[in-house]
């Protein structure tokens, strides 16, 4: 007896026909479903495999979901190593859109990525209460200043982003923290007195006669000579400027400079060198 197929229905011919290019697009699928596109791109941006971008890969890279990391990388490189990795910036998108994160970018003067004690002082919200109290405690990498990750952290209860612990230590840098300018007095060589006081003593001694005119010219070089102290005093005065420092190790130090204009700006890391106060190389 021969059994005979029976004939294969429009139905099926079709499904036979479509079940290979549904297993190929199975297979081309990504390995995590879900996954943001943005991520595709941070991983074949990070050249070097480390986790990480770092300002120089991203500049190499043309996908335009990065350009916001491009655009913020101070802000969201909560722990300052020079690279922003996949967690600080999710961390950085979770809070960048809430209307605190806004104020705090407001605040933030110098668009350093962080808010000092001198740019808090000028804050009048009471949103910054809590950062203004625990400012050292929130300050997890001792730069002087508070990033928003750090302050995020902080206030969730989770641990606080630190730096790295192979990193260096640098016990002679530091941040300025503050900025001051003075006049300094000039001080009297006695050129100005001698000057003053034979100028003086010539005006004296041309009013009266005899005793008068003896006291009027001994009047008036000491007039004179105290005028001519005090003028040169004021020529000599210099305009000047002083810049207050804290160390990384929470010593302050105050460096004085000649001139209106400071060398350094508030919120600038710096680094002492032979007793002088230069810029951070790092």
């Amino acid at each position: 007896m021969r059994y005979e197929q029976n004939p294969l229905t429009n139905q099926e011919t079709e499904m036979k026909k479509t079940l290979p290019v549904l297993l190929a697009a199975a297979f081309a699928l990504p390995a995590v479903a879900g996954e943001p596109a943005w991520r595709a791109d941070f991983y074949k941006a990070d050249l070097n495999d480390s986790g990480g971008l770092s300002q120089k890969e991203l500049e190499k890279s043309r996908a335009a979901s990065l350009k916001p990391i491009k655009e913020h990388f101070a802000a969201i490189d909560a722990d300052r190593d020079g690279q922003v990795t996949i967690e600080e910036y999710e961390r950085y998108r979770a809070t960048s859109g809430d209307a605190f994160a806004a104020k705090f970018r407001k605040a933030d003067l110098n668009d350093s990525g962080g808010l000092s004690q001198k740019e808090l002082d000028k804050v009048k919200d009471k949103d910054f209460a809590a950062l203004k109290k625990h400012f050292a405690a929130i300050d997890a990498d001792q730069d002087g200043q508070v990033t928003l990750a750090e302050y995020q952290a902080w206030s969730s209860g989770g641990p606080l982003p630190a730096a790295k612990s192979a990193a260096p230590a640098c016990p002679d840098c530091g941040t300025v923290i503050a900025i001051d300018r003075y006049e300094q007095k000039g001080e009297g060589t006695g050129l100005g007195a001698v000057a003053g006081g034979v100028a003086g003593g010539l005006l004296g001694s041309q009013v009266g006669k005899g005793t008068g005119n003896t006291i009027a010219t001994v009047g008036g070089a000491a007039g004179g000579a105290y005028l001519g102290h005090e003028i040169e005093k004021k020529v000599k005065a210099k305009k000047m400027v002083k810049v207050t420092v804290r160390l990384d190790n929470g010593a302050q130090q105050e460096f004085h400079f000649e001139g209106e204009q400071a060398p350094f700006a508030n919120g600038e890391r710096v680094q002492i060198k032979n007793g002088r106060l230069v810029k951070y190389p790092g």
